[in-house]
């Protein structure tokens, strides 16, 4: 009998402190969410919860190395709260991708400690546990860090268009040149490396935009960008205009301009010098552009006229060339600047002047120039004709030129010069002239004329009006 009471007291604690070995079933421990495979960018912020249906068990998270999670602090850390927990990414990181497990232990009812062998000195135990797992895949955005928008080559020489291509899972590169696509495989000129479009030999007609077209495809999601890169190609200056004038004349107490332009890369200086000594002085004003620079003088006497040179360099060559500045004869203003017609848009004009016989036969008159500006521009710029606009006419038979693109029903003050080589006469008187608020008088006849041609020809005015509507 005591050996039969002494079976069935160790079989009671047996049944009281003994858990039962093995993995507890999927119900008690869940993932919110519950997706196996989870897609993010980096830079991207996610969140999952692990929860548990009894609220006194213990549970950790742990890394793709087996780490367990404990911080509750910082860019990956855990957040704890009764019957969950929290797994938070701020900011997700290439390092990140793998799969991360959530594992719970069950707790003793009794003593809410682990049930384990060591629960009692005599105890036989061991812990139920539960674990879920999930696989974070973290992808790359397409970028293009520390590419240049504007990069050089030396003409003559091979290069390499640069791309720095960033992105997980790695995308395709493909290049464009001006809008066109470059079929980079059996090329000889062109050949795709890992860090940009390499071009042999590349010349003057190879300076334009590349660009740099970055795309993927993969079974969750698919993405392109891309970036235009001006490519411009070295070399020394050349002119842009090689029949440019080498010798210009002006009169005393006129104006005259001196355009040198010449292109180059990068792009050069322009420097100029009178005689062989530096420009200085009120009576000179030098414009400078990217590509070309402008020398305007208001010759007082004549030892400003003679030999004015340009020089043009950059590093990879220079350039000079010299302009005789010769005394001219001013011409005569004109004799007659008359309105002929007015219209919505413009004027007809009838400008003439006369042709001197004791005048060099190079300083004739060759044309005219208009200026004009509106009546309320005028009065904003306080009569300052610097602000005006104009229009340049050659001589031509009859006298008549028309001044077009001006605004509808709007005043406009109007004056002309005569000009020749040496410049401009001096000014008219101003002109006040008016634009219609409709059609010219001209354009109504053509209308009328039209019209009776049509109605002549067998369709009525209605017809006609119709179709003129149409078109």
């Amino acid at each position: 009998m005591d050996l039969l009471l002494l079976l069935h007291l160790l079989i009671l604690l047996i049944s009281q402190n003994v858990a039962v070995l093995g993995q507890l079933d999927d119900s008690w421990l869940t993932l919110a969410p519950s997706t196996p495979s989870i897609t993010h960018f980096v830079n991207d912020s996610f969140i999952i919860f692990c929860k548990t249906v009894q609220k006194d068990a213990s549970a950790k998270w742990k890394d793709p190395k087996g780490k367990a999670r404990e911080n509750t602090k910082g860019r990956v850390h855990i957040e704890k709260k009764t019957g969950f927990l929290a797994l938070v990414f701020e900011h997700i990181a290439l390092t990140d991708k793998g799969n991360w497990t959530c594992e719970a232990t069950l707790t003793n009812n009794n003593n809410n400690e682990a049930t384990s062998l060591s629960s009692t000195p005599d105890a036989v135990a061991v812990s139920s546990e539960a674990r879920k797992s999930f696989e974070l895949l973290v992808n790359q955005k397409i970028s293009f860090d520390k590419t240049e928008l504007v990069q050089s080559a030396g003409e003559g020489r091979d290069a390499t268009v640069k791309c720095s291509v960033q992105g997980d899972p790695r995308p395709d590169v493909s290049w464009l040149y001006n809008g066109e696509y470059i079929n980079t495989v059996n090329s000889t000129k062109y050949k795709k490396l890992s860090d940009g479009l390499f071009i042999k030999y590349v010349q003057q007609s190879d300076a334009g935009e590349y660009t740099c077209r970055a795309m993927r495809i993969t079974p969750t999601f698919a993405d392109s960008e891309q970036i235009t890169i001006l490519l411009r190609i070295q070399h020394k200056p050349h002119w842009f205009d090689n029949d440019t004038s080498l010798v210009q004349y002006a009169y005393i107490g006129g104006m005259v301009n001196i355009s040198c332009d010449a292109m180059g890369e990068p792009p050069p200086s322009f420097t100029w010098v009178h005689e062989g000594r530096a420009i200085t002085g009120r009576n000179y004003r030098i414009f400078y552009a990217d590509y070309g620079s402008t020398l305007q003088i208001h010759v007082r006497n004549e030892s400003q006229l003679g030999d004015y040179k340009c020089k043009v360099a950059n590093q990879l060559g220079m350039l000079e060339r010299v302009v005789k500045l010769r005394k001219g004869q001013k011409p005569s203003g004109p004799t007659r600047f008359q309105l002929l017609r007015s219209f919505t848009d413009g004027f007809d004009l009838d400008i003439r002047s006369v042709k001197y016989s004791n005048v060099e036969e190079n300083m004739h008159t060759f044309g005219y120039r208009v200026q004009y500006m509106s009546e309320g521009d005028f009065k904003h710029s306080a009569g300052n004709w610097s602000y005006a606009k104009h229009k340049d006419f050659l001589l031509q038979r009859g006298g008549r030129f028309v001044l077009d693109g001006l605004d509808r029903n709007t005043t406009y003050l109007v004056r002309a010069a005569t000009r020749n080589k040496a410049g401009l006469s001096d000014w008219s008187t101003v002109k006040i002239f008016a634009t219609l608020t409709n059609f010219g008088r001209k354009t109504v006849m053509i209308i009328i004329w039209q019209t009776s041609l049509i109605i002549g020809l067998g369709y009525t005015l209605s017809e006609y009006v119709k179709f003129g509507a149409y078109i």
